[in-house]
Parts: C-alpha cells; sequence; structure tokens
C-alpha cells in the first residue's frame, strides 16, 4: 500500500503550518510521494501554488480545506474536506464564501452543520485531528456523543465519503482517542485514514522539521 499525505498544512494555516505550497510539492517529490492534499484552515490558500509546482514535478494535487463548523466560532471544529468533484469544490468554495462573507473584520467564523448539509455533494470527510469534531466528541461527551456525530456525518456525506483519521504523533492523549476511533470504524464499517508511523511534530520525512501535519493514507477497515 502506497502512503498518501492527505492532511497537510502549509504556511498558509499560520502557526499550524511552516513550509510554502512549493516546498510539501519538492518534498513529495523527494520522498516519491505520488499524491498529497493540502488542507489550510478556512481557505484554499495554499492549493494554487502547491497544484502547480506538484503538476511540473509529476505529483496530483488533491484540494481541500480545514473548515471550521459549528453553531459559533468558540465552540467549533475544523473538519477536514477534501474535494472528490467539480460539484464538490463548487460546494466548498460556497461554504468557504459564507462563512467569509458573515465575519466581522480580525473575527473568525465558522460554518453551521445545516449549511455543510447543504453543500456536501462531491466532498469526502476526514474526522480530523485533537482539533476536529471526533475529538472534541469523545473528549466532551465519550462514545456516545462520538456516535451521535458519526451518525450525522455520515447521513451529510454518505458512508463511502466519511473517513475515521487515526494519528500518532507520540502523544499519550492520542492513544485512548485512537483507540476509540478504531471501535467506532470498526461499529460503523468506516474506511478509516492512518498516520505514517514515523512522523511527529518534531521529524517528519515529508515536511520540514517544525512543521505540523498530520500524515496519512486511504485505506479500507
Amino acid at each position: 500500500m502506497q502512503f498518501v499525505e492527505l492532511h497537510a498544512r502549509s504556511a498558509f494555516s499560520f502557526l499550524e503550518g511552516a513550509s510554502v505550497p512549493e516546498a510539501l510539492a519538492y518534498a513529495c517529490a523527494k520522498q516519491q510521494l505520488p499524491a498529497m492534499a493540502v488542507l489550510d484552515r478556512n481557505g484554499l490558500y495554499g492549493s494554487p501554488r502547491f497544484h502547480v509546482t506538484a503538476k511540473s514535478n509529476g505529483i496530483k494535487s488533491h484540494v481541500g480545506t480545514e473548515l471550521s463548523v459549528g453553531e459559533t466560532p468558540a465552540r467549533s471544529s475544523y473538519y477536514p474536506l477534501l474535494v472528490e468533484s467539480r460539484a464538490g469544490y463548487q460546494n466548498l468554495c460556497r461554504l468557504i464564501t459564507k462563512t467569509k462573507l458573515r465575519a466581522k473584520k480580525n473575527k473568525l467564523t465558522a460554518a453551521t452543520l445545516a449549511e455543510m448539509e447543504e453543500h456536501a455533494e462531491g466532498l469526502v470527510c476526514l474526522t480530523g485531528d485533537e482539533d476536529g469534531p471526533l475529538a472534541a466528541a469523545l473528549k466532551f461527551g465519550g462514545k456516545d456523543e462520538a456516535r451521535r456525530l458519526l451518525d450525522r456525518l455520515t447521513s451529510i456525506f454518505g458512508r463511502g465519503n466519511v473517513y475515521v483519521e487515526l494519528q500518532r504523533h507520540f502523544r499519550p492523549e492520542q492513544e485512548y482517542r485512537n483507540h476509540a476511533a478504531i471501535d467506532l470504524a470498526r461499529e460503523f464499517g468506516l474506511p478509516s485514514a492512518g498516520p505514517c508511523a514515523h512522523c511527529s511534530v518534531r521529524s517528519c520525512s515529508t515536511c520540514r522539521s517544525g512543521d505540523r501535519c498530520s500524515t496519512v493514507y486511504r485505506r479500507s477497515s
């Protein structure tokens, strides 16, 4: 099974990523990775530059974003959304535009679950990292709340378009979350996205030191 990074952030995600998009593309080429998805927060900021450099190096560029979703910005989680089709790209752009248009100057904003449901066609949803919806559900409501979340996500995106994301950055709190996520993925019959075993915040084979990344690959459950 070939490794593909589906949850990277570029330097356009301030304090969440350190590499410029071109550096990510060159890292893919160096490591002979066939593709990468750059998911900057609440925008497609790094995607155009990554796409141009990736294409010139024979790397496939996947488009997406980490979208803040919740009833209020303070109670929101970041949903990693990947574009699967032209309709998905249009829907993602509409979601981002809606949140930006109602944002006050220098203030954060968030899409609602209802808006995400309205524009879900053509999108694939990962359950995210420590700032994602599954981590929040497990932290504040345990497995029961996580089950309700997965029920909602599968009704919005379809069972084949929701991936339970696993991460292992050598942080103790991630072990509980990963075990719970694996159990939930099996319970719901959902595919999972798992981490590169050697990736951490301090050292990653695809990114330069200091980048914060979530190295994942797509697989069946």
